[in-house]
């Protein structure tokens, strides 16, 4: 026999030994497992743990997994697994926190488990965790100005995790991807950013405690958008000449490279372009453009950028249209409240032959004159036109035209000049004029005076508001009367807020009547001088007694404050009747038994002794206008037989 199978022999008859020996280890071992308790060892890493990383723990012997207790001190959300190592009786306890852990912190991590036999083992494992990731820069820079819209963010760090670690908290919000890529954060925004708006960024940690942990903070600007800033001609424009040049500013320099490409204009219309500055282009069109025709100038957004990438929010357009017949825009004056002293101006939608309008231009009552001009209005200055006049101006057809077609139709319009008059008719002690107000042309002469008195102002603004009425409705005025109106007849009263003039006078009491008198009265007191030195002394009552001799008006009220009363006497008996009954005021005599104390030397006896039919009207309010009380009588003036 061999020496070879003398060995084999040999040890075969060795097996029933050898597994003997195997079978009775395996039996020892099984039951030092089974009778033993666990022990936990050391973790794999407890210091400086990653903030991604599971804790891993190894545990020696047989285990009933589902024994399991464990404790985390602070709490944190995690999932366990076992998992077998290479040698049978040592097990791997993976615990894995839902989300990264909390950087610079320390966790007590308490682990229980029992045998088979139902032994326990109890282990206590301190854990520190690691730092934040630190930002070692960032793209766009803090306070960085002028980024592009559609700019990548780049946060370059020392350490990364996955893209589910990170969010990004944004003021305005915008939607965003974000990837981890070569130890850097990329986020793109879903859509371009806004141009000009500041943004403020923070990178965010989401942390397996449920909170975030900020890790850097920055703030940029993007670059405002490109617009044009101007245009010739300008949006809408109408009346274009056909020779124009079309020229955009933008609000900052363009890449001319790309220009051709953004720019079209409908119809189309061929030409050269030319850059004056960085800012502006002139297209210049090889024909002249079409008269009475809508062109559209369009650029593209997708194709246009400013030099510093900025870009138009929107593709955008500069309509215009081309002149066709000469037209007129507009005549004045108008209406029928023309200032006699007007100049007549009539203005064409676009540039004109100047001498061929001249030649075309009509007024009617012809008036002489002289022409000059103001851009496209062509203004006649007539030598003077009447008052409460009508006139017609017109405009011939065949104007020609500069860069449009000639007119093909005539213009006309009418307006009436006004009757409305101002004269300043004396001044008062201070110098203040005393002024009349002159509405209408007939010979029938109503004269309303108001604020004689100083300090009844409630006049002077009810005769104010008469002005206006009829300033708006002169032709409700009958032909043959005028009407003279003075709101304030004391101006130095009104500025004091006194009864008296600035002699301290009582203008209504220094009228040269028969009952005229030094010494006034007023509230039972009297006044040694409030008549004046002698009638007419003041120079407000020299120009109203001027006034009165000199229009001798059929009518005369003079309105005062606040009796509630309409007074007449003399002529003006039949005058005073007749205003109480369109207005409700009472009628009443006039002197001491009204009043209470004598009254000497007024307008309204001087008035009526001249042969002047004059009232007083006493509104029943010292503050008050009592406008609309007073308006049917006022109304009923316009055409009161005389």
């Amino acid at each position: 026999m061999s020496p070879a199978l003398n060995l084999i022999n040999s040890y075969r008859k060795k097996i029933p030994y050898l597994l003997a020996v195997f079978f009775l280890t395996f039996v020892l071992a099984a039951q030092a497992a089974i009778l033993c308790p666990p022990r936990v060892m050391a973790a794999e890493s407890t210091a400086g743990h990653q903030l991604d990383k599971p804790f891993v723990i190894a545990v020696w012997g047989l285990v009933d997994k589902k024994s399991l207790s464990l404790e985390i001190e602070p709490n944190l959300p995690v999932k366990t697994t076992w998992k077998s190592s290479f040698f049978p009786l040592v097990q791997r306890l993976v615990i894995e926190p839902v989300g990264l852990v909390p950087a610079d912190s320390n966790y007590s991590i308490k682990v229980a488990v029992k045998n088979w036999s139902g032994t326990t083992s109890v282990s206590e494992l301190l854990v520190q965790t690691e730092s934040l990731p630190k930002v070692l820069s960032a793209n766009p820079a803090l306070n960085e100005e002028n980024v592009l819209p559609d700019s990548e963010i780049v946060f370059a760090l020392d350490k990364t995790f996955t893209a589910e670690s990170y969010e990004l908290l944004a003021e305005p919000k915008f939607d965003y991807d974000l990837q981890v890529r070569d130890s850097k954060v990329f986020v793109k925004p879903s859509k371009r950013l806004i141009q000009g708006q500041k943004y403020d960024l923070q990178l965010l940690l989401k942390l397996a405690n449920g909170e975030t942990e900020p890790i850097y903070t920055i703030s940029f600007t993007v670059v405002t958008p490109l617009n044009i800033a101007a245009s010739n001609p300008t949006n809408n424009a109408e009346t274009v000449l056909k020779q124009t040049k079309i020229s955009l500013t933008f609000n900052k320099a363009v890449d001319k490279q790309i220009w051709t490409k953004s720019f079209r204009i409908e119809p189309e219309t061929v030409g050269d372009f030319a850059w004056p500055d960085e800012k502006t282009v002139v297209f210049t069109p090889s024909v002249p453009l079409k008269t009475n025709t809508s062109y559209s100038i369009k650029i593209s957004a997708a194709a246009l950028r400013g030099i510093d990438g900025s870009r138009l929010e929107q593709d955008l357009a500069v309509n215009f249209k081309t002149a066709g017949p000469v037209r007129v825009l507009a005549f004045s004056p108008t209406g029928s409240a023309a200032n006699p002293n007007s100049k007549i101006k009539v203005t064409f939608d676009q540039p004109v032959d100047q001498p061929s309008a001249q030649e075309r231009f009509s007024l009617s009552p012809t008036v002489p004159g002289s022409f000059s001009w103001e851009g496209n209005t062509l203004v006649f200055h007539p030598s003077g036109l009447s008052l409460s006049a009508t006139y017609q101006v017109s405009m011939a057809a065949a104007i020609k035209s500069v860069g449009g077609e000639d007119s093909t139709i005539g213009f006309s319009t009418t307006f009436t000049t006004t009757s409305e008059r101002a004269r300043v008719i004396g001044y008062s002690v201070r110098g203040r004029p005393v002024t009349a107000t002159y509405f209408g042309l007939g010979p029938q002469k109503i004269l309303l005076i108001g604020a004689l008195h100083g300090s009844e102002t409630n006049t002077g603004v009810l005769l104010s508001q008469w002005i206006d009425f009829l300033r708006a409705n002169q032709t409700s005025i009958a032909s043959d009367r005028t009407f003279i109106i003075v709101p304030y007849a004391n101006p130095d009263g009104k500025a004091a807020a006194t009864r008296f003039n600035a002699n301290r006078v009582d203008l209504n009491r220094n009228w040269g009547s028969s009952s005229w008198q030094s010494t006034s009265y007023w509230m039972n007191n009297a006044y040694p001088n409030g008549g004046g030195a002698q009638p007419f002394s003041e120079p407000e009552t020299q120009a109203l007694r001027n006034l009165l001799l000199s229009e001798r008006p059929s009518r005369v009220i003079s309105y005062h404050a606040a009796i509630n009363a309409v007074i007449g006497g003399s002529i003006a008996d039949s005058f005073a009747d007749w205003y109480s009954s369109q207005t409700g005021y009472p009628k009443a005599s006039g002197g001491e038994e009204t009043f209470g104390y004598p009254i000497t030397g007024t307008l309204e006896e001087w008035a009526n002794d001249n042969g002047m039919m004059t009232i007083v009207v006493e509104l029943a309010s010292a503050t008050s206008s009592e406008y609309g009380r007073n308006l049917p009588a006022l109304k009923g003036l316009l055409n009161l037989p005389i």
